[in-house]
């Protein structure tokens, strides 16, 4: 009699892969709109039921993923954030400290003057005296680790004698603070008046060469 190869384990492992899967597809899905209804809304005339019926689900799945209001609107400004930070985590910098900073430079500007960050930075600043765990969660995981990354790249460039840089995490606060200047500011309060492109771009150029100005090793002749 022939044996019959035993595929239990398989299709099980298969069938948790599929249900993790989809389990982290509604999670996505349910942060999606629990963004949204929070930044139409703002925190207190938001509602689960206006999440649910915008992601689709039921309030239970809610519930069990997150606890209540307070936790989804925590869990939702943590997504902000970690999507805020690994906008300038997964920069491809280069040989070049130029090219590099400017990259890392239109990357973090992208992100700061987007309508939907600035929507959610204004409802963090509205919220965090309410909510002061929820406004650290969006700091820790958001400014603080795109500030972690680029300290990251400034203690490498110090370590091949590229730049000066005897406090990397002050000097990443000082470039990303100078960065973020008057433009962000406007954009901040005034969401009718965004920066152009060629301001934008301007910027930048300028506190690149000045900060390079700064911190560049000269060249041993």
């Amino acid at each position: 009699m022939t044996d019959i190869p035993v595929v239990e384990p398989e299709l099980r492992s298969a069938a948790l892969r599929r249900e993790r899967c989809t389990a982290e597809v509604r999670r996505k899905a349910i942060l999606k709109a629990a963004a949204e209804v929070f930044l139409e809304r703002g925190y207190a005339d938001a509602s689960i039921d206006a999440v649910v019926e915008r992601s689709g689900g039921s309030k239970a799945t809610v519930y069990a993923l997150f606890g209540n209001k307070e936790g989804l609107f925590s869990a939702a400004a943590a997504e902000c954030a970690e999507e805020f930070a690994s906008a300038i985590g997964t920069v491809n910098v280069c040989t070049s400290l130029t090219n590099s900073l400017r990259r890392i430079a239109v990357a973090y500007m992208k992100v700061v003057l987007n309508p939907k960050r600035l929507a959610m930075f204004r409802t963090m600043v509205s919220e965090s005296a309410r909510m002061p765990g929820s406004g650290d969660i969006f700091f820790r995981m958001g400014p603080q680790a795109a500030q972690a990354a680029v300290a990251k790249y400034f203690r490498e460039c110090a370590a091949a004698r590229l730049l000066e840089a005897d406090d990397p995490d002050e000097l990443a606060e000082y470039f990303l603070g100078a960065l973020r200047g008057s433009l962000f500011n406007r954009a901040l309060f005034n969401p009718t008046r965004a920066p152009t492109e060629k301001e934008v771009e301007r910027h930048i150029d300028f506190v690149v060469q000045m900060f390079l100005r700064g911190v560049q090793r000269p060249v041993q002749k």
